[in-house]
């Protein structure tokens, strides 16, 4: 075989015209599709229109490693714009999209398997999904309907399997009523809730479940979810449910209330145009359940465990910033004197008082609403403050690190931030540590070249391996497996989890058009299922009793300071900006 040099390569030997033959066949074979080579096509699961939702997220992509922080906007904005993917299952997602490969399922088959015993890991899972998303296809009263109704139909037998299937279906209802109370507040929803249980006071075989459901009736409560999900309001169905309920199993008991019961008789009417509610009639309802989650959860006094929702909600509520003290040099050098370990532990014990303050449908309220009506949404508060409890210890930090003027003072206390940042690593205190990683890479701090020059070599390679913990490569995958990885207490980067909520949310359609009806596309809910489940989780596993410490407590919540960006980098540019040797300050 001959070889030929780079002067033969220039000249092909062949004749031209087959020369120009061959050039034209490997053009047109680039351009046009044969039938030996059909035509490119994108993957069935992912149609246009899809590629078109997820297009603009692509586009705001940034490779840098750490999160930031917005001095204007919510802090959700600026996070769900550093990554491209969220982490769920694109693929098992967009084949909901594709009528050929999931048809969607139809709300009496949801129902079906709502009330079904449990036969895997997943339908397990089921029943928390189904109950915290519902309300995105189906109202309440559509729901309590289909339960009464099939709880009607097993009532004429005595055998032992049907005993046991209705005592499970009131189990669901007891789930129901105890973790979403404002799904009741319609009257004819709460009169026909209240009517069925008491139904149940003369039957021997549910007093059990009738003490147990019966506490949670005696609040007053108000939707919250009525300007984004489906509600009774929108839709009264009073004469539907009360003929349901008088063809239900109740119609052989004394104490069966007829549709001409009278409301005073057993609730009074409510109003219902209240879309959100106060932080105290919230929570009021769960006060009732605290003995069942307690009992199960507490394995001594030694562990921050809220028997209720509204006790973590009540200590939340003390936990806003009340700024009174500017910060001054006997300040930073009182933070200066306590150790990493104790700042980190008060960061802790704050987060996780707000962190248990949050309920896993407050996250689905948080991204259902416009702008507007979260600021009118009062339950939405200990969402909101957990969102600015991470640009407070952000900005925190980076005014703590400029408020002396020399770059080895700089150092000091950066070095210190570090430290902090590695036991928050420690405590798998997610959500504060990347609220650290956040001031410290700031536009104000990061550029303070000469500062960040006199950190220790090891305060920079424990720092490093943090960034690349809390880093946006792969959709955040390394933060992912850290956190999917630890059984012990631990708090979750929050604005992350929520992000995945967004994309699953946006990115796929709630409902499936078939030739027949409507059917509700449940891969959606599953993905943003598995969210609301790692919340839950982590939320049951408490950490140890956390002492509160006054000092770090005051220095926190108490300091005045700058949340201004071009204030901050500005103030650092004074001392710090690159220069020649001679401004340098040592």
């Amino acid at each position: 075989m001959e070889h030929l040099s780079v002067g033969d390569m220039k000249k092909d030997p062949r004749p031209e015209e087959q020369r120009h033959r061959t050039l034209k066949s490997a053009s047109s074979c680039s351009r046009v599709e044969t039938a030996e080579s059909p035509a490119k096509q994108t993957h069935p699961r992912f149609s246009q229109a899809d590629k078109e939702k997820l297009s603009n997220p692509r586009e705001l992509r940034n490779n840098s490693p750490h999160p930031t922080i917005d001095t204007t906007d919510s802090l959700m904005n600026t996070i769900e714009k550093k990554s491209t993917f969220a982490f769920v299952d694109f693929d098992r997602a967009n084949a909901a999209n594709d009528d050929h490969q999931d048809p969607g399922v139809a709300f009496e088959e949801l129902v079906d398997r709502l009330l079904s015993p449990p036969k895997s890991k997943c339908d397990s899972k089921f029943r928390t999904t189904f109950l915290c998303l519902y309300r995105k296809f189906a109202a309440p009263s559509d729901l309590l309907m289909a339960i009464m109704a099939r709880f009607g139909e097993i009532e004429n037998g005595s055998d032992l399997l049907q005993l046991t299937a209705q005592q499970r279906y009131l189990g669901v209802i007891l789930d129901w009523i105890s973790g979403y109370p404002g799904d009741f507040a319609h009257q004819t929803t709460r009169r026909t809730i209240i009517s069925f249980v008491q139904s149940l006071a003369s039957r021997p075989e549910f007093a059990v479940a009738h003490k147990e459901i019966s506490p949670y009736l005696d609040s007053f409560h108000y939707d919250d979810d009525t300007e984004w999900a489906c509600s009774d309001h929108q839709r009264s169905r009073a004469s539907t449910m009360e003929s349901v309920f008088s063809a239900s199993s109740l119609q052989g008991s004394t104490s069966t209330v007829t549709a001409n019961s009278s409301t005073e008789d057993v609730a009074s009417p409510l109003n219902s145009d209240n879309a959100c509610f106060s932080a105290d009639a919230s929570t009021r309802s769960s006060a009732e359940s605290a003995p069942k989650r307690s009992a199960s959860q507490a394995t001594g006094l030694s562990l921050m465990t809220f028997e209720t929702v509204e006790d973590a909600r009540r200590q939340a509520l003390l936990l806003n910033p009340n700024p009174r003290y500017s910060l001054n040099k006997p300040r930073w050098r009182e933070l200066l004197d306590v150790s990493e370990e104790t700042i980190a532990l008060e960061l802790t014990r704050i987060d996780w008082i707000l962190y248990s303050s949050i309920r896993p449908r407050d996250l689905i309220r948080h991204i259902s609403l416009n702008v507007e009506s979260k600021e009118k949404c009062k339950s939405l508060k200990y969402v909101n403050r957990m969102i600015s409890e991470f640009n407070h210890v952000a900005f925190w930090v980076a005014n703590l690190v400029l408020l002396r003027d020399k770059p080895k003072d700089r150092a000091v206390m950066l070095e210190k931030f570090m430290g902090v940042a590695w036991q928050l690593r420690y405590l798998n205190n997610y959500n504060s540590l990347g609220a650290v990683i956040a001031g410290i890479n700031g536009t104000a701090v990061h550029r303070l070249s000469r500062t960040r020059a006199l950190v220790s070599d090891k305060a920079r390679t424990q720092f490093m391996r943090l960034e690349i913990l809390m880093g946006t490569t792969k959709s955040h995958s390394a933060y992912r497996l850290g956190w999917q990885n630890t059984s012990t207490p631990r708090i979750p980067f929050l604005p992350l989890h929520r992000r995945d909520l967004v994309f699953a949310e946006e990115g796929n359609r709630t409902f499936i058009r078939t030739n027949e009806d409507e059917r509700i596309n449940w891969t959606k809910f599953e993905i943003m299922g598995e969210v609301i489940m790692e919340i839950r989780k982590s939320q049951e596993l408490p950490y140890p009793s956390i002492k509160r410490n006054e000092q770090v407590f005051n220095l926190l919540l108490e300091s005045k300071y700058s949340k201004d960006e071009d204030v901050r980098t500005s103030s650092g540019l004074m001392v710090d900006a690159p220069s020649t040797d001679a401004n340098d300050i040592a």
